[in-house]
């Protein structure tokens, strides 16, 4: 039943592009498929789980002229046993451009801050969990719909002002949020706050500051608090603060190769600071180093890993990628836990479910693009 729903879902998604690029007069939709098989381990258990993981993605972006321009993306995925509305469309907004601002409407993300994992300054979103799949193209691409207004104050300044509605949908409850951006001396500054109530807890105010810089390689440092508006407002602020920071640097190598280096972390100034047993809502110290190596304009190799330094524990993948033909690749990926049973990230671990989570698994697959 599962299987015939997501088949409808993939079908529906193909047909609405159709369908839609004729009324928008948009360029031709971009189709994205991949195809995982995947072998998994589970050290709880000791035995091996075989596995498909299928996602396809349909683009239909207007064109890039005139004042207004839109995208819509909608996707479906095996893993999505009972698909929504808001599962299946992953972005549809437009920005209109105004005389004197700009108006962005629908389902999109707003980028605040720096950082590929770790990004202290996305108040919005969140960008603090290890809850990713290394081996995915974007680590970070959750959507949601909103309303934004962009105010430009120069060549490199502007003023934005964002409102989302609120989970509980009680207008007041509503997320809303704004930032200044500029730059000094060739150094980005941006500061901003957000507003949110979660549906679980009181209101939080979120004030936040990032900075991103080049000193021969990119640097970026963001820091944030979460101010509640009851309870222990002072131990609760404190244990929210937030600082990210990374470092990111291209080196280009002979025979048209180069090597992709970066390094973040996050910290918790007022985390657990204490070695053994970390629990990642109260880490003090998180790092997710990364390395891509271009072989060729064809084939390319990655390493990346997030490591908890206060329990020695770390979750990696190595993954290889072969452009074979114009659009079509061919995937391989291994990833590890390596941890002992009450760290971060342990080799044979358990969920809320008592269900086994895989301490390795192997991944064969492709990617196509048309």
């Amino acid at each position: 039943m599962v299987g015939k729903r997501t088949q409808q879902m993939i079908f529906t998604c193909i047909v609405v592009v159709l369908s839609l690029s004729s009324l928008l007069a948009a360029e031709n939709p971009v189709i994205h498929m991949n195809l995982s098989p995947k072998l998994s381990y589970q050290a709880k258990d000791n035995t091996w789980v075989d596995s498909i993981s299928s996602d396809l993605s349909a683009t239909l972006a207007s064109k890039s002229e005139g004042n207004v321009r839109g995208e819509v993306v909608l996707r479906a995925r095996s893993i999505d046993t009972s698909p929504t509305f808001d599962s299946i469309v992953h972005k549809a907004y437009f920005k209109a451009r105004f005389p004197s601002f700009r108006l962005t409407a629908g389902k999109t993300r707003l980028s605040w801050g720096d950082g590929v994992l770790f990004n202290a300054a996305d108040v919005l979103y969140g960008s603090s969990d290890t809850s990713v799949t290394l081996t995915q193209g974007t680590l970070r691409d959750t959507t949601s719909w909103l309303a934004s207004i962009n105010y430009p104050l120069g060549f490199f300044s502007f003023a934005e002002a964002v409102v989302m509605p609120s989970e509980t949908h009680d207008p007041t409850d509503i997320l809303f949020g704004a930032r200044y951006y500029t730059t000094i001396k060739d150094i980005k500054v941006e500061l901003g706050y957000a507003s949110k109530a979660p549906s679980t807890s009181v209101r939080l105010h979120k004030p936040y500051l990032s900075l991103q810089g080049n000193l021969g390689f990119d640097w970026y440092v963001s820091s944030s608090l979460a101010i509640p508006t009851s309870g222990d407002i002072a131990q609760a602020s404190g244990e929210s603060w937030l600082i990210s920071a990374g470092l990111f640097h291209l080196v280009t190598l002979p025979l048209d190769r180069s090597l992709t280096l970066r390094l973040e972390l996050l910290t918790r100034p007022f985390g657990k600071w204490e070695t053994g047993s970390v629990i990642e809502g109260t880490a003090a110290l998180l790092l997710y180093p990364e390395l891509v190596l271009s072989y060729s304009p064809s084939l390319s190799f990655s390493l990346n890993s997030i490591i908890s330094p206060l329990d020695l524990s770390a979750m990696s993948s190595l993954a290889v990628s072969w452009n074979v033909f114009d659009g079509f690749n061919l995937i391989g990926s291994v990833s590890l836990a390596t941890g002992d049973e009450e760290d971060l990230f342990p080799w044979i671990a358990t969920n809320s479910n008592d269900e086994a989570l895989p301490s390795l698994s192997v991944s064969i697959g492709s990617s196509w693009i048309f």
